[in-house]
C-alpha cells in the first residue's frame, strides 16, 4: 500500500513594490512648487497698482492682482495638501517595503524546508512515514500564514494608494483649490514668529516644533524653506524636506535661466555651482552597489539627509551639511569637520569621505549616520579661479590663525546640540543618545577643538587628524578640551606636512595634539610616502587619504571603531616635536635639492663633453679625408 505525503507548494516570487522610497522626490516637487506659489502669492497680494496709476487703470489692476494672488494661493493649498498625503504615503511605503523585505527572507526561508523535507521523503522508509507527514502538515500551516500575510500586503499597498489618489482628487481643480485655501487657517506669520522669539535653543525648538500639527509644519516648510532646514532642533526629515525644497528651486530656477539663453552672474553662477555640488553629494550612494547594513544579504537604501543648505552663506562660499543616515535614530553619528580650501563646492568630496566612513560603520549590525559638515567658513581658495574671486586669496590668508576656528567651533558645537535634541528614543532600550563623535581633519580639528575647549561640544568622543594644532594658547593638554576620559583620539601620518606646524605663539594653531605628553589617544594610520618639494602632490596626499580604503586601511578601520564605541588600535604618541620634524625635512630638502643640482650639472657637463668629443672625432674624420 503507498501513502501519500502532501508537501506544500513553493510560495511564489512575490513582486518588487512599484512605489518605493524614491517617491519622495515627488513629494520634494509638490513642496517646490507650493513654495513658488506661496511666494508667488504674498508678492501679489503686497503689490497692487503702480504707484502712479489711477482711476479706472489702478482699480483694474488692483482687481488682476487680487484675483491672481487668489488663484496662487489656492495652488498653493492644493499642493500643500498633496504634499502632507504624499509625506503619509512615502512613510506607508517605507514600512510596506520592510514588511515586504521580511516576507522574502521568510519565503526563501519556507521554500528551502519545503525542499528538504521533499528530499528527506524521497529517501524515508515506512516508519518514517507518520513523523513525515505531521511535519508536512506543520509546514503547510505555515506556508498558509505567509501566504495570508503576502495578501495582506498588497491590500496595505492597494489602500495606501487610495488615499494618496484621493488625496489628489479632492483639489484637482480651482475651486477645490481655493475651498482648501479657504479651509486653511494656518497663520504662517504667527508660526515664524513664534520659531523667532524661542530663539537658538534646540531643545526649545525641537519641544515645539513637534507639538505643532502635520499640517502646520508643512505650511512652515513650504513658506519658509530656509529657515526650517537649517533650525538647530528641527528634526532631521523636516530638515532635509525644507531643504531639498530650496535645492530644488536654485536648480529649477538658475537652469531654466540658463536654458533660457540669460547669461548668469558670478554671484548666480558660485550659487548654481554650490547647488550642483549639493545634488551631487545627495546621490553618492546611487553611484554605488548598496550596503546590507542588517546582515540579511540584501543590500539597504540609504536615507540620505542634507541637514544643511545655505548656499550664499559666508560670503557665496556656502553651508551644507550632507548626512548619509539618519542622526535621529542612528545607533553611531559621525560628524566629519573638513578643513582649508573647503567650501561649499566640495561637498561632494566631504561627502564621499563620510559615505566610505558608513559603509564601514554599519558593517557590525548597528545603525549608523555619517555626516559631511560644512557648515563654518573655512580658509577656502581655488587656485584654478583666483583671477575671477580675488578676495578668496584673502581668505586662504586666514589660515595662519584661528579666527575662522573660532568661530566654526560655536557653530558646530550649535549644530551637534540640535543633533542632541533630536535623538529618539529607542523603544528597545529608553535609550535617546546616538552614540555621538566628531572627527576632525586638518584645519577642522582646530575648529573641532575650539567647539570642545570654548563651548562644550556634547559629543561622546572626538578625533582629530591631519592635525596642524589642539586650538588656541589655553589648551596644553587633552584635558583641556573638557572631553569625557579617554575619548579624544588623534591620527597623525609622519609625512603628513600639516602635522608637523602644532605650535603655540602668534601663528600657532596650538599644541600638536599627536605629541605623546599632550595625553591623547593615538591611533596608527599609514605614513604615506616620503615627498620632495617638487612633489608636494605626495604631500597633499599624505594629508587627504585618512578615509581612503585604498591608501589608508588603518586609519579607516581605526575611525570606523571609535564611530562605532570601540577602542581603536593605539601606538604610542610622538616624542619628536612637530616644529622639529618641519625643520629636519627643510634641512634634509636642502641637501637633496644641492644633490639634484650637482648631479644635474654633472650629467649637463658630461653631455657637452661627449657632445664636443663626437665634434672634434668627426672634424679629424673630415680632415684625415683630404689627404692621401
Amino acid at each position: 500500500m503507498t501513502t501519500t505525503i502532501l508537501v506544500p507548494a513553493h510560495v511564489p516570487a512575490i513582486p518588487e513594490m512599484t512605489a518605493t522610497a524614491q517617491a519622495a522626490s515627488v513629494t520634494t516637487a509638490l513642496r517646490s512648487t507650493a513654495t513658488t506659489m506661496s511666494d508667488v502669492s504674498e508678492w501679489m497680494t503686497a503689490h497692487g497698482a503702480p504707484a502712479d496709476w489711477t482711476g479706472d487703470a489702478s482699480l483694474a489692476a488692483d482687481h488682476a492682482m487680487t484675483r491672481v494672488a487668489e488663484d496662487t494661493d489656492a495652488a498653493r493649498a492644493a499642493f500643500t495638501r498633496v504634499a502632507i498625503a504624499c509625506d503619509k504615503f512615502v512613510d506607508k511605503v517605507c514600512a510596506l517595503t520592510a514588511v515586504r523585505d521580511g516576507l522574502v527572507s521568510d519565503r526563501s526561508k519556507r521554500n528551502g524546508e519545503i525542499d528538504a523535507l521533499t528530499t528527506r521523503i524521497n529517501q524515508s522508509t515506512a516508519d518514517d512515514i507518520a513523523t513525515l507527514q505531521g511535519e508536512a502538515e506543520a509546514l503547510q500551516a505555515e506556508v498558509d500564514r505567509l501566504n495570508d500575510r503576502i495578501v495582506r500586503l498588497w491590500d496595505d499597498v492597494e489602500a495606501a494608494e487610495d488615499l494618496l489618489i484621493a488625496a489628489f482628487q479632492a483639489v484637482d481643480s480651482t475651486s477645490e483649490g481655493q475651498d482648501a485655501a479657504d479651509r486653511d487657517t494656518t497663520d504662517v506669520a504667527a508660526l515664524r514668529a513664534e520659531l523667532t522669539a524661542i530663539g537658538g535653543d534646540p531643545q526649545a525648538i525641537n519641544d515645539w516644533w513637534t507639538h505643532l500639527s502635520p499640517a502646520e509644519r508643512e505650511a512652515l516648510k513650504i513658506s519658509d524653506p530656509d529657515l526650517i532646514g537649517n533650525t538647530n532642533g528641527i528634526p532631521t526629515g523636516d530638515r532635509d524636506d525644507a531643504n531639498r525644497t530650496s535645492l530644488d528651486r536654485d536648480l529649477d530656477d538658475l537652469t531654466a535661466k540658463q536654458d533660457a539663453g540669460e547669461g548668469l552672474s558670478k554671484e548666480e553662477q558660485r550659487l548654481l555651482d554650490r547647488a550642483k555640488a549639493a545634488e551631487k553629494a545627495i546621490g553618492i550612494p546611487d553611484t554605488q552597489p548598496l550596503v546590507d547594513s542588517d546582515g540579511d544579504g540584501v543590500g539597504d537604501p540609504v536615507d540620505v539627509n542634507l541637514l544643511v543648505y545655505q548656499p550664499g552663506a559666508f560670503g557665496g562660499d556656502g553651508a551644507v551639511a550632507v548626512s548619509y543616515g539618519d542622526p535621529d535614530t542612528a545607533d553611531n553619528t559621525a560628524v566629519i569637520v573638513p578643513g582649508i580650501t573647503n567650501d561649499g563646492t566640495s561637498i561632494a568630496t566631504q561627502g564621499a569621505d563620510a559615505y566610505e566612513l558608513y559603509k564601514n560603520s554599519v558593517g557590525n549590525h548597528e545603525s549608523a549616520a555619517t555626516i559631511a559638515w560644512m557648515g563654518y567658513d573655512a580658509p577656502s581658495w581655488n587656485p584654478q579661479n583666483a583671477l575671477d574671486w580675488p578676495g578668496d586669496g584673502l581668505d586662504m590668508g586666514s589660515v595662519i590663525n584661528e579666527q575662522k576656528a573660532e568661530a566654526g567651533g560655536r557653530l558646530l558645537a550649535d549644530f551637534v546640540d540640535g543633533l542632541r535634541a533630536t535623538d529618539t528614543v529607542d523603544p528597545d532600550t529608553g535609550d535617546a543618545r546616538s552614540n555621538l563623535t566628531v572627527i576632525g581633519h586638518s584645519y577642522g580639528s582646530t575648529t573641532a577643538a575650539h567647539a570642545a575647549a570654548d563651548h562644550g561640544l556634547d559629543a561622546d568622543a572626538l578625533s582629530l587628524i591631519g592635525s596642524p594644532g589642539a586650538g588656541g594658547n589655553d589648551v596644553n593638554n587633552v584635558k583641556d578640551l573638557g572631553m569625557p576620559e579617554g575619548k579624544v583620539y588623534v591620527g597623525a601620518a609622519d609625512n603628513d606636512f600639516v602635522t608637523w606646524l602644532g605650535t603655540d605663539g602668534p601663528v600657532g594653531m596650538g599644541q600638536d595634539p599627536a605629541q605623546a605628553d599632550f595625553g591623547a589617544k593615538v591611533f596608527p594610520v599609514a605614513d604615506g610616502p616620503e615627498f620632495h618639494a617638487d612633489d608636494v602632490g605626495q604631500g597633499i596626499t599624505n594629508h587627504t587619504s585618512y578615509f581612503d580604503p585604498v591608501l589608508n586601511p588603518e586609519s579607516l578601520s581605526n575611525l570606523t571603531s571609535i564611530v562605532q564605541g570601540d577602542e581603536p588600535t593605539l601606538t604610542g604618541g610622538r616624542t619628536q616635536d612637530a616644529n622639529d620634524m618641519a625643520f629636519e625635512w627643510a634641512q634634509d630638502e636642502v641637501a637633496h635639492q644641492v644633490e639634484q643640482e650637482v648631479a644635474t650639472t654633472v650629467q649637463e657637463a658630461t653631455d657637452v663633453y661627449n657632445d664636443s668629443a663626437d665634434w672634434v672625432g668627426d672634424r679629424v674624420d673630415d680632415f684625415t679625408g683630404l689627404w692621401p
